[in-house]
């Protein structure tokens, strides 16, 4: 009985140190998804080719690192269940051209702040903005060269939350910079 014991301990203190690893780290680098990961979408906002079905919508979990990103002037908690909804959001045109102009619907039923944190594949912060969001609208962003340089693809993090702090829904989209 004894040696059993040794043996299974033995064998299990490795594996449950291998997963407590795995599960600590994580990615120096965004992976982007399957194909080329974004969802294509033309000057119309019509949907074209590929859709990335991760993007552009609400995420249930984050990883620390991406939480880390944002601050907020009251307390939102990333890991509660959002009470809001996500329905036909969208980024448009994407790829954008180098320099060019794109824009944003968060095509939200529910007003609140919407925090806004553009990151390259490395997780660095490119560009922040926050403003009051109210229904239907659409936010247009400039994408300089110098900030935003061509052939890459940058990930928009986004959080719409109320004034007392309700996470109304948090999720991502993946924009290409690319010379059409």
């Amino acid at each position: 009985m004894m040696k059993k014991s040794l043996l299974l301990l033995t064998l299990g203190l490795p594996l449950a140190m291998g997963c407590q690893k795995d599960k600590e780290a994580e990615p120096s680098t965004i992976d982007f998804g399957a194909g080329e990961g974004i969802s294509y979408r033309n000057a119309m906002n019509y949907p074209m080719a590929y859709t990335d079905p991760t993007d552009w919508t609400s995420d249930k979990q984050w990883s620390s690192r991406e939480k880390a990103l944002f601050s907020f002037p009251v307390a939102v908690n990333l890991d509660q269940a959002p009470t809001g909804v996500t329905t036909n959001m969208s980024f448009y045109p994407n790829p954008v051209e180098p320099g060019g102009i794109g824009m944003f619907r968060p095509n939200s039923t529910t007003e609140g702040t919407l925090r806004l944190i553009w990151v390259d594949k490395n997780y660095k912060v490119v560009s922040t903005h926050e403003q009051a969001l109210v229904k239907n609208m659409e936010m247009r962003f400039q994408f300089p060269e110098t900030t935003f340089p061509r052939e890459q693809k940058y990930r928009l993090y986004y959080v719409l939350y109320k004034a007392d702090g309700t996470l109304i829904y948090k999720g991502h989209g993946d924009v290409h910079i690319h010379q059409q």
